[in-house]
């Protein structure tokens, strides 16, 4: 599916009075930043008051931080630190948290992104960097077990029966805490996290399945770096960027259903052609 054909879907969506998700909003984000026109631009401008007024009605939803981290890079809109800082207290005030894994790890790496957005200048990121780290690495140390896959619960740490998703967000925030601060553990841990369910015959939904994409794009372009494939333990004979393609092509049909779904793997794609 063309990039223009998922604007378009967006489009529509937000035409017919749609709340715009955190990954059409980070779709559009960038298309604006690409040059998208005045429609991209009013639709961006509507889903974003919608998630600034979520926030200060007290809704929260780690998948916002991201995308509002982007989100900073096209608007002046002072809330959005604002509501960065606030979704990230909020995340902060549940460690150490003992439910799902997923949850744990989306919210570890939700707050991993706020910590590189809000060091630059606000007060508010002073210690997030620390605290983020401490609970990732207080999570990992609960649920890790060597050759084990992770648990579905943290409530259950001895009971490995976690998934694509678990695995998934475990990676992606992994990778996340080494983009922050270059420990190598970090991104070898989220490689070998990943290879149970790389090519995985189980069938999650849309959501999971780009998300492994994007994490796939992200250790591919750890591979291209060769002072990186020195100084790690990598996977061999290891073509995430093929893989993460046919992982995108197989849920392309479905995504085009609905206009988050339809982002999801706009987003996924665009990140996939830029480590190329």
């Amino acid at each position: 599916m063309a990039g223009e054909s998922i604007t378009e879907i967006l489009l529509q969506a937000d035409a017919r009075g749609e709340p715009l998700g955190p990954a059409a909003i980070t779709f559009l984000v960038r298309r604006y930043a690409a040059g998208g026109g005045d429609d991209v631009r009013r639709a961006l401008e509507r889903g974003l008051t919608g998630v600034l007024d979520g926030v200060a009605a007290g809704e929260r939803e780690p998948a916002w931080i991201p995308m509002l981290c982007e989100a900073a890079a096209v608007t002046d809109d002072e809330r959005v630190g604002d509501a960065v800082a606030a979704l990230s207290r909020a995340l902060r005030e549940a460690w150490p948290y003992r439910g799902p894994m997923l949850d744990a790890m989306h919210g570890i790496d939700a707050c991993l992104a706020a910590a590189m957005f809000l060091s630059g200048g606000r007060p508010d990121g002073r210690d997030l960097v620390a605290g983020a780290v401490d609970e990732l690495e207080r999570v990992v140390s609960l649920a890790y077990r060597p050759g084990e896959s992770l648990p579905r619960s943290l409530r259950s740490p001895d009971e490995p029966d976690g998934g694509v998703e678990e695995h998934v967000a475990a990676a992606a925030a992994l990778l996340t805490a080494h983009d922050l601060t270059a420990r190598l553990p970090y991104s070898m841990l989220a490689e070998e996290l990943i290879q149970p369910v790389r090519r995985s015959t189980d069938e999650p939904g849309v959501a999971a399945r780009c998300a492994l994409a994007r994490v796939l794009g992200r250790l591919a372009r750890l591979h291209d770096d060769e002072e990186y494939v020195r100084a790690a333990i990598v996977a061999p004979s290891s073509d995430y960027r093929a893989e993460a393609r046919i992982v995108l092509d197989g849920v392309a049909a479905l995504a085009a259903r609905h206009s988050e779904d339809a982002a999801l793997l706009g987003v996924a794609m665009g990140e996939i052609a830029h480590a190329s």
